[in-house]
């Protein structure tokens, strides 16, 4: 029988749950409310430990900043909408603890429209352990005209049996005879008079200082745009090709105030028959030359097709040649002073204002995310730049939306998104909802570049008319046009493609098959329909762009 007894106790007890026990056996709270409505509160705990507890936290309200714990910096973390202060670094085992915390409050008057101002004081916020005993006092900078009243989880309505409050002069006082249980939240609300906080309304008005450095870029933002970039709406004129004279990789410098789109132009070229372009069963696009180019096209494009050939019948798309070349053309804007105004801005110098909004913003996320000045200063070196950066993604994304840069737009929406997420994380989401707007806006007010002459204006007018023209076009009208032409679609494809719709356009054609076409060959490939040809298409100026985007990943972090 004994050894049937001795079995059951040692089975209850290797079943039995063994966890670490605490008790705050007192607890005193002194609060000191400034006539702004701000609070400083320091808080003693003498906490007896019986265990070792793998994840002790005390709870502060979601808003407490500066931070301390027993005159360090505290280790902090944000959930359920209260700061968790972390123990560990103070408590790690069994005994007898005495903890100084201080942290203070802001904006603890609220206006209650008729009600006047009422001062709101989290005092304890759902410590995990029981309290023995708790001493609190509130300073306030006048002397109240009413008592306060305290709410409480477990004492909703026989709290005043527990405690004893007294009031003298500008110091409330409160002492607790009986324990109070654990996860306790109390809480002391008092109305209070205008007289004791002229300050309290007006502040939660107030910006920041980081808010109104945001607002100046806005406004400097606006008035650069307004004195140097500002120009007439644009009014489609229609047009059933590019502008005398320009090639598709020129759309961009005239519409938008882009650099050449060398891949672009090399496309034009081939179109013109100055060049022929194959892509073997390797996916190497070669280029071969065809003729000389004469005074017949412009100083740029002539200059341009010498460098790229040379001496050379033969340049292969994806060389560092070709790479350099693109990327030298692409910093050129030809003919920039028959579309703009001497008089004219810098549309980058308005993009780069425009930016440093969300480089400030990323100050402001950094003060949200961390109440300690270290982890503050850690995440602004990581968070200012981002934000500037992400702010710059999301303006050049918006050229997507009149040119073949999608992938921009996709990079630019993905920022745009991941910086609101962010900002919501920090509870800073009007922060980033205004980043992401202005962003956005500056984008579109720099997509048509400064001020323009009326041959600007006209030459922006008939590509965006183009434009209209290739995405719409019926087929019954590419029927009739086919008829006598029957290489239209490909003396269309290099425009449709530089305006960003190409596969609208190519969709008019329906299933039917094209002939081949006459500046691009392709291993094993014949027959095709426009939509086939037009994926070709696609897939060469890819490989043509691939190089000289590898070319500036290799400046900037060296070859591998």
């Amino acid at each position: 029988m004994r050894r049937i007894v001795l079995l059951i106790l040692c089975l209850c007890l290797l079943t039995t749950a063994v966890h670490a026990a605490g008790t705050v056996s007192e607890l005193q709270s002194n609060a000191f409310v400034s006539s702004d409505g701000t609070c400083q509160i320091s808080v003693e705990i003498s906490l007896t430990m019986d265990g070792t507890e793998t994840d002790l936290r005390f709870p502060l309200p979601g808003s407490a900043k500066d931070i301390t714990l027993n005159g360090g910096s505290a280790k902090t973390s944000r959930s359920d909408s209260r700061r968790w202060v972390d123990l560990s670094s103070v408590v790690y085992g069994a005994g007898n603890y005495t903890l100084y915390l201080h942290y203070s409050l802001p904006d603890l008057v609220t206006s209650q429209g008729k009600n006047g101002l009422i001062l709101t004081l989290p005092l304890l916020s759902g410590f995990a352990y029981p309290i023995d005993r708790m001493d609190f006092s509130v300073t306030l900078p006048g002397a109240p005209e009413e008592r306060p009243t305290f709410t409480s989880t477990y004492h909703a309505e026989s709290l005043d049996s527990i405690m004893e409050c007294t009031v003298e002069g500008n110091v409330i006082s409160g002492h607790f005879f009986r324990g109070l249980n654990d996860h306790e939240n109390l809480t002391m609300t008092l109305k209070v008079s205008n007289s004791m906080f002229p300050q309290g309304i007006v502040k939660r008005w107030s910006l920041s200082y980081d808010d109104l450095v945001q607002y100046g870029l806005i406004l400097l933002a606006m008035v650069y745009w307004f004195l140097f970039l500002r120009c007439p709406l644009p009014r489609r004129a229609r047009r059933l090709q590019a502008p005398d004279g320009m090639t598709a990789g020129q759309l961009g410098c005239c519409l938008a105030g882009l650099g050449v789109d060398f891949s672009m132009m090399v496309l034009s070229w081939a179109r013109m028959g100055y060049l022929s372009i194959y892509m073997d069963r390797h996916d190497r696009v070669l280029l071969y030359k065809t003729m000389d180019m004469g005074n017949e096209r412009s100083e740029f494009e002539v200059r341009a097709f010498k460098t790229l050939f040379g001496k050379r019948d033969k340049v292969d798309g994806g060389g560092e040649h070709y790479a350099r070349l693109g990327r030298k053309a692409g910093k050129t804007i030809p003919d920039a002073r028959h579309y703009f105004k001497k008089s004219s801005g810098n549309p980058m110098i308005f993009r780069c204002i425009a930016a440093l909004i969300g480089a400030v913003s990323g100050y402001s996320l950094a003060v949200a995310f961390a109440t300690d000045t270290a982890w503050q200063i850690v995440l602004a070196i990581l968070l200012v730049p981002l934000g500037g950066v992400l702010s710059w993604l999301i303006q050049s994304g918006i050229r997507g939306i009149l040119l073949r840069h999608r992938l921009d737009l996709l990079i630019g929406i993905g920022g745009g998104v991941f910086w609101l997420f962010l900002s919501l994380i920090a509870g800073e989401g009007i922060v980033g909802f205004l980043v992401v707007i202005s962003q956005a806006l500056a984008g579109l007010a720099a997509i048509h570049g400064g001020r323009r002459t009326e041959a600007g204006l006209q030459a922006r007018n008939e590509i965006l008319g183009l434009r209209k023209y290739l995405q719409g076009v019926k087929p019954e009208d590419l029927y009739r046009i086919t008829e006598t032409n029957p290489e239209y679609y490909f003396a269309m494809a290099p425009d449709a493609l530089a305006l960003g719709v190409d596969r609208e356009f190519a969709r008019q054609f329906g299933k039917e098959k094209l002939p081949e076409c006459p500046y691009l060959s392709v291993y094993g490939r014949t027959s095709l329909t426009a939509r086939q040809w037009n994926e070709l298409l696609r897939k060469v100026v890819q490989i043509l762009d691939a190089r000289q985007r590898r070319l500036v990943w290799e400046k900037l972090f060296g070859r591998k």
